[in-house]
């Protein structure tokens, strides 16, 4: 229910922050119909309920009200449900029932998190802008949430070093090498094509993956966006769809959580087990090989196509 009415919320920041008229870029004051400007009764705007009793349709003039909204009511619901009952930083409370405070803290800033990703994926599609109104903070509040051990990692084993220093370097270090990576990519990518290939948002969505998650997870997060996002590219442009310009940061967000719920699974996979099959089994980088050349040729097929 809580995360419910949080998605509510971000439906709210969704719509206004990219709007151009400041008087409607607040996020301050009461819901109002995007169409006829009427204010939106309480119960009309109980989450998920309320487009129900509507039946998609607003009161007040009768416009069509988007299944979007419900929607992100639901899926953030459904991320603080996961958070709750799959905690990345360990059980809430004991078996006693005794609530544990280092791990309760965890999972409020985990919320704050996943919050964030859920409203710049949706103003992402939308307008293919990445708001500093969002990242810059998210940046200062990943760093903050560093303070509390565990979050973001630990950048050192030294005893000596208190775990909140240690875990506060880890957040740091990740805001740096989430954004200066991505930073690097973007360059790269400007200078091989002669044009922008990522916007500067990504770099600021990634220095707050990274304040967050910590280094590791950040360079496990740009890996996953850029698969995700050759994918769905990829699939877009068998099917006919017009591919100008994809959004990145949608696809970096599902690398984000893929990493916030798995990322230790992940890189356990990715650098020891991995590497210890292949040990195992000689032939397999053939299987590696015409993997990468395939993936190879269907980025650049969709570059290709993107391109014209």
């Amino acid at each position: 229910m809580f995360g419910a009415c949080i998605g509510s919320f971000l439906n709210v920041l969704i719509w206004r922050l990219p709007q151009e008229d400041a008087s409607k870029r607040s996020v301050m004051g009461r819901s109002y119909c995007p169409r006829c400007g009427r204010q939106i009764r309480w119960f009309d705007n109980v989450p998920v309920f309320g487009w129900l009793a509507l039946r998609g349709t607003a009161r007040c003039c009768g416009a069509k009200i988007s299944f979007r909204y419900p929607f992100v009511e639901l899926l953030t619901a459904g991320a603080f449900w996961s958070l709750a009952f799959w905690p990345p930083s360990g059980p809430v409370c004991d078996a006693s029932g005794t609530l544990l405070a280092p791990a309760a803290a965890a999972f409020a800033w985990q919320c704050v998190f996943v919050s964030m990703l859920i409203a710049l994926t949706f103003i992402d599609f939308d307008t293919q802008l990445l708001p500093d109104a969002l990242t810059k903070p998210g940046m200062a509040v990943g760093v903050v949430a560093g303070l509390y051990p565990g979050l973001a990692g630990s950048i050192s084993d030294d005893a000596a070093v208190s775990p909140a220093l240690r875990s506060l370097l880890a957040s740091l270090c990740g805001l740096a090498v989430g954004g200066g990576v991505t930073w690097g990519v973007r360059a790269l990518g400007s200078a091989v094509f002669r044009k922008e290939a990522m916007g500067f948002g990504d770099v600021k969505l990634m220095a707050m993956v990274g304040a967050f998650l910590g280094w590791q997870s950040a360079l496990l997060t740009l890996f996953l966006g850029c698969l995700f996002g050759a994918v769905v590219g990829v699939a877009l442009s068998l099917r006919g769809g017009l591919l100008a310009r994809i959004p990145f940061g949608p696809y970096l967000a599902m690398g984000a959580v893929v990493s916030l719920f798995c990322g230790d699974r992940a890189i356990h996979l990715l650098f020891v087990e991995w590497p210890d099959w292949q040990r195992r089994n000689p032939s397999s980088v053939y299987l590696v090989l015409t993997i990468g050349v395939s993936a190879l040729l269907g980025m650049l097929w969709l570059l290709r196509r993107a391109r014209r």
